[in-house]
């Protein structure tokens, strides 16, 4: 199978990693959904797909950073120094690598100009759609209801969760929802239905989203759908990954409170309000749930509350994955490194200074020609003498004339100098 390899510079690392991302993230993303189909516990299949999530992101940034230094590359060429009746300078080529393919920098341009505006525009649409949310919502105001308030401490000491959350009310709010890291939003009408063992159980639940970080995860995976828009298995986690949030928070609530009929009765009070959560907020029957089979779990009473996968078996799977993706995996080879130089070096009737930085004399027609390729950029010198006797330095990089600065000399005196 060839390996396909970039042209250097920034845009050729970015398509390297876009390119090993979609490869990556489909074999893993693709795994998590068939293992999915298998594992019906909440716990493992939210482990599975936050591994898949996050993984794909990692093994693609370690597999293209370790073929920085791995990348085939060609034999160093030399035209030694030497003094006689110079042959015309070759412009340096790299020479071509059976089983490598350079995709032309047009290309590679017009590829990451598309992806670009793919993610622009996805990003637009999901924070257009989190400013419609809120304001639909409405303001958020403090809760004033002193007995929503005394059942959050309570929950939070059976949790055993010493991080502060904050109890607020919005009137647009159609059902609960958690956000941020510390807050719980109530609607301001929608509750007052509610017995106040059922406003319990939305309260745990609520809690159960923020203890497992949930609103975080959940605008995380939509940040990177937009942005990695070409891999449409992230929308896949995504409604995946909710409803085995919402799993998991009412197997929460359960265990905290120790009833499941009070949230079971609430799912159905609430049932006719419920409306997508926006960007950074996870709640009671989230989109992605399916209300019933949420009820159904909760009215088997022989099945055990619903809980996350232990860490260390969370960690062992992480582990595993990850090395069996770089182990097995292809992937696009970034831009070449440092290592791919060809160096051509001409003196004719000419003579280096003692520290061999430069030309130290020449006969009128004596030059000294030095060029040099080294990661894609090729910078040419020509050294002879001027008219009054100085010498002059004709310096281009990639056949554009450019001033023989302070960066030049060093580079030249680099050449010079290389064995």
């Amino acid at each position: 199978m060839p390996t396909l390899t970039l042209a250097p510079g920034w845009m050729g690392w970015a398509l390297a990693w876009l390119g090993t991302y979609f490869v990556h993230g489909t074999l893993l993303l693709g795994a998590a959904w068939l293992a999915s189909r298998v594992a019906r516990s909440p716990g493992v299949r939210d482990a599975l797909w936050k591994t898949a999530i996050a993984g794909a992101i990692v093994t693609s940034t370690v597999y293209v950073a370790a073929r920085r230094e791995t990348s085939p590359a060609p034999r160093l060429a030399r035209r030694e120094l030497r003094s006689s009746v110079p042959a015309p300078l070759p412009t340096p080529r790299l020479p071509a690598h059976p089983g490598v393919r350079t995709i032309p920098s047009w290309v590679a341009e017009a590829m990451l100009a598309v992806w670009l505006a793919g993610a622009l525009a996805g990003l637009a649409r999901l924070e257009q759609g989190r400013r419609r949310y809120w304001r639909a919502a409405g303001p958020r105001h403090a809760a004033g209801d002193a007995e929503a308030a005394d059942a959050l401490r309570r929950l939070r000491a059976a949790a055993g969760m010493s991080r502060t959350v904050y109890i607020t009310s919005a009137g647009g709010l159609s059902a609960p929802a958690a956000v941020g890291l510390a807050e719980i939003c109530l609607p301001a009408t929608a509750l007052t239905a509610l017995t106040p063992l059922q406003r319990e159980g939305i309260l745990a639940h609520e809690l159960g989203h923020l203890a497992r970080r949930d609103p975080l995860w959940k605008v995380a995976v939509e940040i990177a759908a937009a942005v990695l828009w070409f891999q449409p298995l992230l929308r896949v986690a995504g409604h995946e990954l909710a409803e085995c949030a919402e799993h998991l928070a009412d197997g929460f609530a359960v265990r905290v409170t120790g009833r499941r009929r009070p949230l079971l009765e609430s799912l159905g009070i609430l049932a006719a309000t419920l409306s997508p959560r926006g960007a950074a907020a996870a709640g009671f029957g989230d989109g992605g749930s399916p209300l019933l089979r949420r009820a159904a779990r909760l009215m088997d009473a022989t099945r055990a509350p619903a809980g996350p996968l232990p860490a260390a078996l969370r960690a062992g799977l992480a582990a595993c994955a990850l090395a069996a993706t770089l182990a097995f995996s292809p992937g696009i080879s970034p831009p070449a490194g440092a290592g791919r130089t060809l160096l051509i070096r001409e003196l004719y009737h000419a003579e280096l200074n003692a520290g061999r930085t430069g030309l130290a004399r020449a006969r009128p027609d004596g030059f000294l020609r030095v060029s040099d390729e080294r990661g894609g950029v090729r910078r040419e010198v020509t050294a002879r003498r001027g008219a009054n006797g100085r010498t002059l330095y004709d310096y281009r990089e990639n056949g554009a004339p450019k001033p023989f600065d302070a960066a030049a000399q060093r580079w030249l005196a680099r050449s010079l100098n290389r064995r």
